[in-house]
């Protein structure tokens, strides 16, 4: 009887670990990302890291948290950071799905994925 009694208390408590493991405001980055969000809505300067592309004829940003894309409303500014891992400062405007790119920094090999890094871009 103490050995069943033993299991389903260890059983219980593995369970309730999981489940507050999975929440999301536990996660280390929750902070920042709520305090990124909050920036954002509001059209303050946010820094955020991320890569350039090109798509179509439309400069856009991926950021690097949540891979989302924007579209860049000042390209000029990125046009020589094309395929570039960058870490910005600019001001979102999530109505509209674009970002204003106040300072750009490239960001240098060891930051940039491995995989660029072969490739030798």
């Amino acid at each position: 009887m103490k050995k069943i009694l033993l299991w389903m208390f260890a059983f219980v408590l593995t369970c309730s670990l999981a489940s507050v493991a999975q929440d999301p405001a536990n996660s280390p980055n929750a902070k920042a990302e709520q305090q990124e969000a909050d920036a954002s809505a509001q059209g303050k300067t946010t820094t955020v890291t991320g890569w350039v592309k090109t798509k179509g004829s439309k400069t856009v940003f991926v950021n690097d948290k949540d891979k989302q894309t924007w579209i860049v409303a000042n390209p000029d500014v990125l046009k020589e950071h094309n395929g570039h891992h960058v870490e910005l400062k600019a001001t979102f405007d999530t109505a509209n799905k674009t970002i204003s790119v106040d300072d750009v920094k490239m960001l240098r090999k060891g930051k940039q994925s491995a995989e660029v890094q072969k490739s030798g871009t």
